[in-house]
C-alpha cells in the first residue's frame, strides 16, 4: 500500500522562523554588548594613564607663609588624583599667603592659598627680610601731616650731644624708608585671591590706601626696616626727637653725606 507524504503545516514553519529570528537577535545583542563592553574598558584604561600638570610644593610651607617661586613646582598628576581648584600654573602665586600648612609634593588649591580682604593681616603688608616699626610724629615732624601710606621718607634724628654745652646735632639715620601705615590708615594689600580663588597680584605686597587725604592729626607713622636699624630708632626716639622729610616719587637713590652728624655754628 503506498504512504501518503504529509507536508508541514503553516503554523510549524512560522514556528521555526520565529524561534530562528529570536535567536539570531539574542547573538546580535550579546556582540553588541561584548563590543560595547571592550569600547568601556578602554576609555576607562586612557582615563586612567591621563595627567595634568598642577602646582605643587616644592618643600613643606608653615600656614601664614608668603609664597615665593622657589616654594612652587609643576607636576604631572593622574586626572582622578586633582583636587578641586587646583593651581595649573605659578603666574599669580607669588606673594600669596598660605592659608594652612603645605606638604612637600602636595597640590596648591585655593582652598589652601590667598587672603581675601576679610581676612588679610597687617604682617602681610611688611616686606620679607624688614620689621615694621612705629614713631611718634606731629604735623611738624610729619611734613604737615601729608605723608600717606606707600610714601618714601628719609628719617632725621635730633640728638643731645652729652657735652658740656649740650650741643644738638642732627643726622640723617636712615634713607628711603617705605611708610606701611599712618596712624590707623595702612597700604592696601593687593596680594589676594577673589571670591572664586583666582589670584590677584599686581607685583607688590602693597599699593597706596584709597584715602590719601591729609592726617594731620596722626600720633605715629609706622615704616618697614632693616632688623638691624630697628635699635637705632628706638634709641634715637628715647634720646631725642625724630623729624621725616619726603621723597619725591621715584627718587631712591641715597644722598651721600646725609648721616654724618651736624650742629649749628656756636655764636
Amino acid at each position: 500500500m503506498a504512504r501518503t507524504l504529509r507536508q508541514a503545516g503553516p503554523e510549524r514553519s512560522n514556528r521555526l522562523i520565529f524561534i530562528g529570528a529570536v535567536a539570531l537577535a539574542g547573538l546580535a545583542a550579546a556582540l553588541v554588548f561584548v563590543a560595547l563592553n571592550n569600547s568601556g574598558s578602554d576609555s576607562k584604561k586612557a582615563d586612567v594613564g591621563a595627567t595634568r600638570e598642577v602646582v605643587t610644593a616644592s618643600k613643606d610651607i608653615k600656614a601664614g607663609t608668603k609664597i615665593t617661586d622657589e616654594m612652587l613646582n609643576i607636576s604631572d598628576v593622574a586626572n582622578d588624583s586633582v583636587l578641586s581648584g587646583a593651581y595649573t600654573e605659578t603666574k599669580g602665586l607669588v606673594g600669596l599667603t598660605t592659608k594652612y600648612p603645605v606638604q612637600k609634593g602636595e597640590q596648591l588649591s585655593a582652598a589652601k592659598i590667598g587672603q581675601t580682604a576679610k581676612d588679610k593681616v597687617f604682617a602681610d603688608l611688611v616686606p620679607a627680610g624688614k620689621r615694621a616699626v612705629s614713631i611718634p610724629i606731629t604735623e611738624i615732624t610729619s611734613v604737615g601731616g601729608l605723608i600717606v601710606a606707600g610714601d618714601r621718607v628719609d628719617i632725621t634724628a635730633i640728638i643731645n650731644k652729652p657735652t658740656a654745652n649740650g650741643v644738638e646735632q642732627a643726622s640723617t639715620l636712615l634713607q628711603n624708608v617705605q611708610v606701611l601705615s599712618v596712624g590707623q590708615t595702612a597700604q592696601q594689600l593687593t596680594a589676594q585671591v577673589d571670591a572664586n580663588g583666582n589670584p590677584i597680584n599686581d607685583g607688590s605686597a602693597g599699593a597706596r590706601p584709597k584715602d590719601t587725604g591729609a592726617q594731620p592729626a596722626a600720633r605715629s607713622i609706622t615704616v618697614a626696616v632693616d632688623p638691624q636699624e630697628v635699635g637705632v630708632l628706638a634709641l634715637a626716639q628715647e634720646q631725642g626727637k625724630i623729624y621725616l622729610s619726603l621723597r619725591p616719587v621715584g627718587e631712591d637713590a641715597a644722598v651721600p653725606g646725609l648721616d654724618v652728624p651736624r650742629s649749628l655754628p656756636n655764636p
